[in-house]
């Protein structure tokens, strides 16, 4: 599971989370994209990101590997 989670970073959706050090994680965005989401650890810090709208509206362009993915970057 771990080297899925590596290769979702290296090569899949979530390269706008890529770290200098190793890190795993995985993306996701909801049904109609009205939630995006991206979820993960380095070291000993699991974070998750969650973006959405409070009315349930969708967000047009945004996933799991946008938005979400480079805050939990830069949070990490």
């Amino acid at each position: 599971i771990e080297a899925m989670l590596r290769q979702a970073i290296n090569a899949g959706t979530g390269r706008a989370a890529m770290l200098p050090v190793a890190n795993f994680g995985k993306t996701g965005t909801t049904q109609d994209s009205r939630d995006a989401l991206f979820v993960g650890y380095a070291g000993d810090l699991v974070v998750g990101v969650w973006v959405g709208r409070d009315d349930n509206t969708p967000l047009g362009r945004i996933s799991g590997g946008t938005v979400p993915a480079r805050i939990w970057r830069d949070f990490m």
